[in-house]
């Protein structure tokens, strides 16, 4: 009977261990979103742990999110600047406090001169929110808006 217990608890032991190799650390350079290229006129997690994707794991690729992008794109406003406009998705039971910034880029995707600065906003639990950043120029633009998990 000892034998028996010494046994499966070795064997716990070892699939304890498996487990914890199963997961991805949020710094690992595998993750598709930290070497995607970069795209104009998109919505992207820089915290990772918002969305991930992953390949060769140990049960294979896989994809968690807590938060997901509805829709996006950017209009035109009275003035002629431009709106940009992001429709996030909490997949969460809880409310999920984020901040967001919008990159303003020519058409020759050179960064225009407004600095971003992050907005926070709170996506309530299992709801949407819509994150929106005006432009300082009536030029056309392309953007980049990048969430991340407030701290």
């Amino acid at each position: 009977m000892n034998h028996l217990v010494k046994t499966l608890t070795a064997a716990a032991m070892g699939f304890g261990l498996l487990a914890g190799c199963a997961s991805l650390p949020s710094d690992s350079t595998r993750l598709a979103e930290r070497t995607a290229p970069v795209t104009m006129n998109s919505v992207v997690f820089s915290d990772y742990n918002l969305k991930r994707t992953w390949s060769g794991g140990l049960f294979g690729d896989g994809e968690r999110y807590r938060l997901s992008v509805v829709q996006h794109g950017q209009r035109a406003t009275a003035t002629g600047t431009t709106e940009v406009y992001a429709v996030l998705r909490n997949h969460t039971d809880y409310d999920y406090q984020i901040e967001a910034r919008t990159q303003f880029f020519d058409q020759d995707g050179v960064p225009t001169d407004v600095k971003p600065t992050w907005q926070r906003t709170t996506v309530p639990a299992n709801s949407l929110s819509t994150y929106r950043e005006l432009s300082t120029t009536a030029q056309p633009l392309q953007y980049r808006v990048e969430v991340r998990e407030l701290n």
